[in-house]
C-alpha cells in the first residue's frame, strides 16, 4: 500500500516545480529533488546523488534509475535519469522508529547494521558519505555506524 501511494505521488509531480520540495503526506514525508526548476535553471544536486549511489540501474516508477534497498522497508529512495542533464530523486520517509516527521521537515536515522546496510549502497571516501542539495533543504551524513538523512523546507 505504501509503495502504491509512493508511486502515485511520484508520478503526479512535474519537473516544473522547485528543485527540492517536500510534502507531508499522512504518516510520511515525500521529498523530490529535480534537476530543472520552474524558471529553466539547472540544479546538479540530483545528478550528484544519482552518481553517488552504488546501485545498478533498473527500471523504476520514475524511469530508468537506481533504487536503494532499505532494511524493513521504512524508506523508498529512487534516483532516475529522465534525459540529458535531467535527473529526479524521489525519497519517501515512512513514519517508523527510524524517522521523525512533521510539517515541512523530516529526519531519518539508522544505526548499527541498518545504517551499514544503507551506507554500503553509496560510493564513499574514508568510510564517510556526505551530501547536501544546492538549496540546502536535504542532506545525508553517513558512516558505517550511523546514517542520518534530513529534510527541512526552511533550510538546514
Amino acid at each position: 500500500m505504501r509503495f502504491l501511494l509512493f508511486a502515485l505521488l511520484s508520478l503526479s509531480f512535474s519537473t516544473s516545480f522547485a528543485t527540492t520540495r517536500g510534502q507531508f503526506v499522512g504518516l510520511q514525508m515525500l521529498v523530490n529533488i529535480w534537476s530543472t526548476s520552474y524558471d529553466g535553471s539547472v540544479d546538479g544536486s540530483p545528478q550528484v546523488l544519482f552518481e553517488a549511489m552504488d546501485r545498478p540501474e533498473q527500471d523504476s516508477m520514475v524511469g530508468r534509475g537506481k533504487v536503494l534497498d532499505t532494511p524493513q522497508k521504512v524508506l523508498n529512495f529512487i534516483c532516475a535519469k529522465k534525459g540529458e542533464n535531467n535527473y529526479q530523486c524521489s525519497i519517501t520517509i515512512h513514519r517508523s522508529n527510524f524517522a521523525s516527521i512533521g510539517p515541512g521537515k523530516a529526519q531519518f536515522v539508522a544505526r548499527g547494521a541498518d545504517a551499514k546496510a544503507i551506507f554500503e549502497q553509496f560510493h564513499t571516501q574514508n568510510d564517510r558519505f556526505s551530501y547536501r542539495d544546492e538549496m540546502s533543504m536535504f542532506s545525508i551524513e553517513a558512516t558505517p555506524d550511523i546514517f542520518v538523512m534530513k529534510f527541512n523546507a526552511q533550510g538546514l
